[in-house]
């Protein structure tokens, strides 16, 4: 299945192309950025070049796309937005995203671009459940995702190790039958 382009006329969702690697790869090495996800080191091209690789062959299990919206008469690409870990036959996924432009921070981009997101994961990969994981000092995330319906199933405690101090893994999740947009 070929990941297609989503919109709503505030935002738009492309798949990610190989030109927009090193622009994430700045993004995901942004301290602030790092310090939310998973990967606690800095990202190599290499490394981009396998991810991009990976999310673009024939198997994929996770559908990544670049957030893009208008500013002025250009377009901007300013986060990114993805299923991750898709499972088809539990037909659940991993929902991942990040804004990495900061001066588009509390417009509603990531809001609206997760609608956009979760109703191509209802409609076409027929999931059934979306989850995610946040650290607990990442409380805009959580925010965001509760805005979305998203219920706290558990925590992992003392899971990570970021910015000198322990913190608990957050759980979350959300059903196709509690969707409300």
């Amino acid at each position: 299945m070929i990941a297609p382009f989503l919109s709503d006329g505030h935002v738009l969702l492309r798949p990610v192309q190989r030109d927009d690697l090193p622009l994430l790869a700045d993004w995901r090495n942004q301290p602030e950025i790092r310090l939310r996800t998973r990967e606690w080191r800095p990202l190599t091209m290499p490394q981009q070049e396998r991810w991009f690789g990976r999310i673009t062959s024939e198997e994929t299990k996770d559908w990544m796309f670049v957030v893009v919206v208008p500013a002025g008469l250009v377009m901007t690409m300013v986060g990114v937005v993805g299923l991750c870990h898709w499972s088809p036959v539990d037909r659940t996924a991993e929902v991942s995203f990040y804004l990495g432009n900061a001066d588009y921070e509390r417009r509603g981009i990531m809001k609206d671009s997760l609608r956009l997101l979760h109703e191509w994961g209802w409609l076409s990969l027929g999931l059934e459940r979306i989850w995610a994981e946040a650290y607990a000092f990442n409380e805009r995330s959580i925010g965001i995702l509760k805005k979305l319906g998203y219920r706290e199933e558990g925590r992992l405690r003392s899971h990570v190790y970021r910015d000198g101090r322990r913190w608990d893994s957050v759980m979350l999740g959300l059903l196709r039958e509690e969707w409300w947009w």
